[in-house]
């Protein structure tokens, strides 16, 4: 489904962002991207969704999408493909969201920028889809600004959003770090259950081991743009490469996810 192939990408200057960087996807697979800051994750998500900031500049390789290469499409075809086919969730959602307007307005308007429902069904949707996500009450979310929920609310409206049209692959970057730990695992079992349901690829964006050990059945760890060791979580807990050490230590030894 996603096929990423030896790609780099730099930034203004010369700055090498990712290098040699190849991803396979199925449909229904997470693989989580795993590393510190300045790894080069987002920039791998950024480049899937075809949002480079000014001055980052695919050098080479491939990225393909169901057999379509994405480094080709115009803007109408992103705009085709985004939030359909493709959806994305950012670390705090509530960012994404516009403050002096309902996130009933801001809901409807995203769906019916992507499909011919009318507004009452576009309202009726967006309702189902907050339900689905565990928010009680929809309707008074739907008539709440963004300020006026919670940071767990607002990440699940932004993960309602994503899922409304059932993508073939959902970019989650750092859907959990700005939550607190109930929430993050409340968040962590809804994605999933997502999968499940609609067979959706997840590609997860994290710094916290834990969490992608948990989620995902393949994980890339990278460093300084480059990938430096990669398999399923039995092969990291018994990797013997040093920056996959170094962040196994950094997990507080608490039990938990890594309990499954």
């Amino acid at each position: 489904m996603l096929d990423i192939q030896h790609l780099s990408v730099s930034y203004a200057g010369g700055v090498s962002a990712l290098s040699d960087f190849s991803l396979h996807m199925e449909r229904g697979e997470v693989v989580a991207l795993v590393g510190e800051s300045g790894s080069g994750k987002t920039t791998a998500v950024r480049t899937i969704l075809g949002l480079l900031p000014p001055g980052g500049t695919v050098e080479g390789g491939t990225v393909n999408f169901e057999g379509r290469s994405l480094l080709d499409l115009s803007r109408r075809e992103w705009g085709r493909l985004r939030g359909k086919e493709i959806s994305v969730i950012f670390q705090d959602s509530g960012a994404m969201l516009n403050p002096i307007r309902t996130v009933g307005s801001q809901f409807r308007e995203y769906i019916r920028a992507h499909s011919a429902l009318s507004r009452r069904e576009a309202a009726e949707l967006a309702g189902e889809m907050l339900g689905r996500m565990g928010l009680p009450n929809p309707e008074s979310i739907l008539a709440s600004y963004p300020f006026q929920l919670s940071g767990g609310q607002r990440q699940r409206v932004g993960i309602a959003m994503a899922m409304t049209f059932r993508p073939r692959l959902l970019l989650a970057d750092e859907p959990t770090s700005a939550l607190d730990v109930t929430t993050q695992a409340q968040i962590v079992r809804q994605l999933l259950e997502l999968r499940d349901a609609c067979r959706t690829a997840v590609l997860l964006v994290t710094h916290n081991l834990a969490v992608a050990a948990y989620m995902a059945g393949h994980i890339v760890v990278m460093r300084s743009g480059r990938i430096t060791d990669q398999g399923d979580r039995e092969h990291l807990l018994r990797s013997e490469e040093p920056y996959t050490q170094q962040l196994l230590r950094s997990v507080p030894d608490l039990g938990g996810m890594w309990d499954v």
